[in-house]
């Protein structure tokens, strides 16, 4: 996980781990928001994550996780990290047709997405899925046909920055030492 960014890194590692996932085989997913022009009609229902927030206060003291010497480098590397709360949208658009199966379509693919998220909760590593909050199935009032339903993940994701430091270790005189 890339730590100066955990929102975007995490983001791909759940949707890599998510098209891992056989009870989703049928369901395509990915980062970017849905496209009118290009994606309809939906072939497959869709699963798109869009948004991401983080929660966490800034570290402190009390966030420090240890300290290593790089001797490659010559440097001395603080680390500290803290447990953040992410939270991400899930969009699932489905077609009215009956060949994808409509809106309870959508209902299934939350039901998967529960199951998935209660039962593999510690899956990724350093990665724990805190909560999912299904959401209401309603058809998009823009384009016919076509239903939407937005659901909220939470996640906590350990985050770590590293704070490198140069050994000094040559000290320069700036005058004379009297004796």
């Amino acid at each position: 996980m890339d730590h100066n960014s955990p929102i975007t890194s995490v983001k791909k590692l759940l949707i890599d781990f998510l098209k891992e996932k056989r009870e989703l085989s049928n369901v395509e997913i990915r980062e970017n928001y849905i496209k009118v022009d290009v994606d309809l009609p939906l072939e497959k229902p869709l699963i798109t994550i869009s948004k991401g927030k983080m929660l966490t206060n800034p570290m402190f003291f009390e966030d420090y996780l240890g300290e290593e010497f790089n001797e490659k480098e010559y440097q001395f590397i603080e680390t500290k990290g803290r447990e953040s709360n992410l939270y991400y949208d899930f969009h699932i658009w489905n077609s009215a047709s009956p060949k994808l199966g409509g809106e309870t379509e959508i209902e299934r693919i939350q039901e998967r997405l529960q199951s998935i998220f209660d039962f593999e909760s510690n899956a990724i590593p350093g990665i724990t899925f805190f909560e999912f909050r299904e959401g209401t199935s309603t058809e998009d009032p823009f384009e016919e046909g076509l239903f939407h339903a937005r659901c909220t993940l939470h996640i906590k994701a350990l985050w770590k920055r590293e704070f490198r430091y140069d050994v000094i270790d040559e000290i320069e005189p700036h005058g004379e030492i009297k004796e």
